[in-house]
């Protein structure tokens, strides 16, 4: 045979043998694994996906994994439709390897197990009442600015004892408020204002106005640093209980305090460094008399410095130990007030505490230390106070808010050869949401004050609770109830009673 015609023959020949060998190989493996139609049930319908090679409809696995009603509530179900193994023609090894590389749902701890197929459940995943700012109102966007506007109108009445003296009063009271927050990509801006006005409409007794404003700004000056700028304003009327009242007055002195301050924090790997001060000025306005003629209280008036360092390390992010040092100074407009004394003094503080963080259920600070008040006067004597600072919030469960704090100060004393007093003040406040539109509301303190020196004035101890009741009508309406009470039990002295009670109409956008 011609060698052109053996060339020729052999090629067909080698690759009928190639094609042969691959086929049987094919063959071998396919039936190793071999797949076939699941039996279909009688009366239920096809796969349509299936049936029109849609691959890509999953509708049938979504409901099996969302808990449709119409869902199979077996997970064995899922596994066998569209298509099943043939255990019969799956090799043992294949068969193991597939069971072992099914997951059972409990080992990865899965928590959105399917319902059952009679739940038609259709509220919140966690079965719980909606978040209180789920139902308040939006605000007015305003350029970068979110604005929370709110107006009230409310109507109270007020029962004041003084020894065996009583007065009673009824008053009109508006209330304004408004909340201010950036909607930056970086820094943050936001302001708080309130004002309370009062007329009375009946009977006798002062009026208690207040005002409020509190303004911060944040700046991100780097991922590990954080200054922050604040300054503030309030004004409200000295209570008739305050030790350094005027005995008598119709109308007590009113107390303008403005604040600034600036702070920086940096982080350095697990520690943080804080360093910061602030300014306080105090302006106390004449008191009025019972028969009219003012009193003036200027010789009060003053301006506090203090500067403080502080330096903590995270344990975790949610736990930050720490320590504090400052110092301060507070210089009186009048270098001698109305009895000849020189007030004004050097302030030195020291505390340790923590940083609290777990989210919104339990964030806040708590700090013991000590605080040292010198004057500048000789004849008064200085004041050492162990102090106790700090304020928790925290939130059980949803629709559940504690409040808890705790607070140290040093004031300075009127009354000739005393220094001054330390107060100690312990308040818990719980607001607890009934149902989406109504709120209850609860909350009590304690305050020691005690004077240095020793038996010079008499220490004393007040008590007040109050508890109230807000119901929304809309996200833009609401009606609240306050009751109020409180009690001043003077160690050698004149104790006073007071208690009240007010219905408000608020207007909120």
């Amino acid at each position: 045979m011609p060698t052109e015609n053996r060339t020729k023959l052999r090629l067909p020949v080698l690759t009928s043998l190639l094609l042969a060998g691959a086929a049987t190989l094919m063959a071998t493996a396919a039936q190793a694994q071999t797949v076939v139609p699941a039996p279909a049930t009688p009366g239920s319908p096809s796969n349509p996906a299936a049936a029109t090679d849609n691959f890509g409809d999953t509708s049938s696995n979504f409901a099996l994994r969302t808990g449709d009603a119409t869902a199979t509530a077996d997970d064995s179900a899922s596994a066998a439709a569209p298509t099943s193994v043939t255990a019969a023609t799956r090799p043992a090894t294949a068969t193991r390897t597939a069971e072992a590389a099914t997951p059972d749902p409990d080992t990865f701890g899965r928590m959105n197990f399917r319902e059952p197929a009679d739940n038609t459940r259709t509220g919140s995943i966690d079965n719980l009442r909606p978040r209180r700012e789920d139902i308040d109102a939006p605000g007015i966007r305003v350029g970068t600015f979110i604005i929370r506007p709110s107006v009230a109108q409310g109507i109270g009445v007020e029962s004041t004892t003084y020894g065996s003296a009583t007065t009673t009063r009824s008053f009109l009271q508006t209330t304004g408020k408004a909340d201010i927050i950036s909607d930056w990509s970086l820094h943050q801006l936001s302001i708080s204002a309130a004002g309370v006005w009062q007329t009375n409409i009946g009977g006798s007794g002062a009026t208690k106005p207040t005002a409020n404003v509190d303004a911060k700004l944040r700046l991100d000056v780097d991922r590990l640093t954080t200054a922050n700028l604040t300054a503030g304003y309030s004004f409200a009327r000295e209570s008739t209980t305050d030790p350094n009242s005027i005995v008598g007055a119709s109308t007590q002195s009113g107390i303008h305090t403005l604040k600034g301050g600036a702070d920086i924090t940096r982080e350095f790997g697990d520690f943080r460094g804080t360093v910061g001060g602030t300014v306080t000025r105090t302006v106390y306005t004449a008191a009025t008399l019972s028969d009219g003629t003012l009193f003036s209280m200027s010789d009060r008036n003053q301006t506090t410095a203090e500067g403080r360092v502080r330096l903590g390390y995270q344990i975790s992010p949610a736990l930050i130990p720490f320590v504090e040092a400052s110092l301060g100074r507070s210089i009186s407009d009048q270098t001698l007030d109305r009895n000849g004394y020189n007030r004004n003094a050097n302030i030195y503080a020291a505390k340790a505490g923590v940083q609290l963080d777990f989210t919104e259920k339990l964030r806040g600070e708590v700090a013991a230390g000590y605080k040292q008040v010198r004057y500048f006067d000789s004849r008064l004597s200085k004041i050492d106070a162990f102090t106790v600072d700090g304020k928790v919030d925290w939130s059980p469960i949803r629709g559940t808010d504690v409040s808890f704090t705790l607070a140290t100060g040093v004031e300075p004393s009127t009354t000739a050869g005393v220094s001054g007093s330390t107060y100690y003040t312990v308040g818990a406040a719980v607001s607890q949401q009934m149902i989406d539109n109504l709120v209850a509301t609860a909350g009590g303190a304690t305050t020691f004050r005690h004077f240095s020196p020793t038996g010079v004035a008499s220490d004393q101890t007040e008590w007040a609770a109050n508890a109230g009741l807000t119901w929304s009508l809309s996200r833009y309406l609401e009606l609240a109830g306050t009751v109020a009470w409180n009690y001043t039990d003077v160690k050698t002295g004149t104790d006073t009673r007071s208690w009240s009670a007010i219905a408000e109409l608020r207007v909120k956008r």
